[in-house]
């Protein structure tokens, strides 16, 4: 194989009435944040038609997850340090 494993799917994208529909995981590599955040914030705008994967609209999501913090997650250093280990 060329280094592509066989049951990746491809992206979807789609550009219609002004607008980039995007599939959830290609949105999510995009966006920084994870499928499932995108799975519960942003709505389904429409459906792939060949393969039937949900599409969402790449502005709206952005502007929905812009107002959304990410999880703060602790360094080693800091971990230590509230562990008293420093």
């Amino acid at each position: 194989m060329s280094g592509v494993d066989a049951m990746t799917r491809p992206p979807i994208v789609h550009y219609r009435d002004g607008r980039t529909l995007v599939d959830r995981k290609t949105l999510a590599r995009l966006l920084g944040r994870s499928v499932h955040t995108i799975r519960k914030r942003c709505p389904v705008v429409d459906r792939d038609d060949q393969s039937g994967r949900p599409l969402h609209d790449a502005q709206q999501c952005a502007a929905i997850l812009g107002q959304v913090q990410t999880r703060q997650r602790r360094t080693g250093v800091e971990l230590q340090t509230a562990a008293g280990c420093a």
